[in-house]
């Protein structure tokens, strides 16, 4: 990982002492442990892909098409499904502007996958 002052930009000068102390790692970092330096700010477009990820998953399960993770059992609750189909859509519509190419691809084909299962699993309920 680069070093401050790379980042800034700067020429590597040697610190104050004062200085030296304030960017030791603490025992923790150096076990190898997160710590406050390895936090990254919060990035919505992850934030987006992991409810993308999760309301995807939810819309399976509501479809009868993927067992449930901690019964082990199908079950189908269509209006559940177009809620989840619903949202995810909507996430993606948000999400699309921020990712090209094969990741785009592949957001457009999960939600055209969806609706042609809702389609064929309403169609089975009536």
């Amino acid at each position: 990982m680069s070093s401050p002052e790379e980042v800034k930009g700067e020429s590597a000068e040697p610190e104050p002492a004062a200085d030296q102390a304030e960017h030791a790692q603490s025992p923790a970092a150096e076990a190898g442990e997160p710590g406050e330096g390895d936090l990254r700010p919060l990035d919505v477009y992850m934030v987006l892909r992991a409810s993308v990820a999760q309301f995807s998953s939810a819309a399976w399960q509501m479809l009868g098409l993927q067992p449930d993770p901690f019964t082990g059992k199908l079950h189908k609750d269509i209006e559940q499904a177009r809620t989840a189909i619903d949202v995810t859509a909507f996430l993606v519509e948000k999400l699309l502007p921020s990712v090209q190419g094969q990741e785009a691809r592949d957001y457009q084909n999960l939600l055209t996958d969806l609706r042609l299962n809702f389609v064929r699993q309403a169609g089975e309920q009536t």
